[in-house]
């Protein structure tokens, strides 16, 4: 029998794009074992949102962010396997049946979805350009080192807890994981768009200072290399703009992804260099590995 998974989504005032999260979950087969909302201190309709689906609510009365609300969801559930699944992540279809078959071939492994984005601005293009092209859906499933928690499958046993926190928290997790032996799997089967509300400049500015401070922060433990370890502490990738190479060459076979990538160049290479900024800022004053220190992103 194919393991049984629970979906953990945690939600702070995600009242606009909640509902169609939960739509696509409970719509598609293999059913979930069940699906458990778990409501970060929101000031919005999200709970309410949620109990409408036919979700289990949890209410945080404080806000014990992303890494928090996760692990609440996770005490709570009873499947073989909890998915964690952000807030504006989409399931598109397929969705269900891709996961029941990763968790089925990779038994014991963490396993991590792709994405596919559309931007409703130019801005809006480039905070998803900037971050998101690694996890596009290709290829097959690889050994990775390192997951984002956007969509991600864990053992429920696993003797593994999310750091209380919001920026960089995914990497401290995909790092504890490695060092307890679990396997990390990309599997570009399992598909969700991420449906962010960035369009402005501004918006663009927060998820950079929050990317900035999670890279900082993880630039000590993570796993992935030698290399990340040496630009986390000297940034200067950023102002050469090696990395819109990389982007490009995920991009350009894909018309909907090289047309705004071109008609956003020049933004994209100011945005490379504000990152940068922000880089070289936490680098000097590193964040705590542990807990949220005096930072906040919402």
């Amino acid at each position: 029998m194919a393991p049984s998974f629970s979906v953990v989504v945690p939600a702070h005032n995600a009242e606009r794009t909640l509902a169609a999260v939960l739509e696509s979950i409970l719509g598609q087969e293999p059913a979930p074992r069940e699906v458990i909302v778990v409501d970060d201190a929101s000031t919005d309709g999200t709970a309410a949102v949620a109990e409408a689906a036919g979700a289990l609510v949890l209410g945080n009365g404080r806000p014990l962010l992303a890494g928090g609300a996760r692990n609440r969801g996770w005490e709570a559930a009873t499947g073989d396997a909890v998915v964690f699944l952000d807030a504006d992540a989409v399931p598109q279809p397929g969705w269900n049946a891709g996961l029941a078959a990763a968790l089925s071939e990779f038994p014991d492994a963490l396993v991590g979805g792709a994405r596919t984005f559309a931007g409703r601005s130019s801005w809006g293009w480039v905070a998803h350009l900037q971050v998101e092209t690694p996890y596009l859906p290709r290829g097959g499933p690889r050994e990775v080192r390192f997951l984002s928690s956007y969509c991600l499958a864990v053992p429920r046993d696993a003797p593994l807890r999310w750091d209380e926190s919001y920026g960089g928290e995914d990497g401290i997790f995909s790092a504890q994981a490695l060092a307890a032996g679990y396997r990390l799997v990309f599997d570009p089967r399992v598909v969700a768009h991420h449906d962010h509300q960035r369009s402005t400049f501004r918006d663009l500015r927060r998820q950079q200072n929050r990317l900035a401070y999670g890279l900082s922060r993880i630039g000590a433990v993570q796993r992935e290399g030698l290399h990340k370890r040496v630009l986390a502490r000297a940034p200067l990738h950023y102002f050469a703009l090696v990395r819109l190479l990389f982007i490009w060459r995920r991009v350009r076979s894909i018309p909907e992804l090289r047309r705004p990538f071109l008609a956003n160049l020049h933004r994209l290479v100011l945005a490379e260099w504000m990152l940068g900024l922000d880089a070289v800022r936490y680098a000097l004053r590193r964040p705590p590995l542990r807990g949220q220190g005096a930072e906040s992103f919402r």
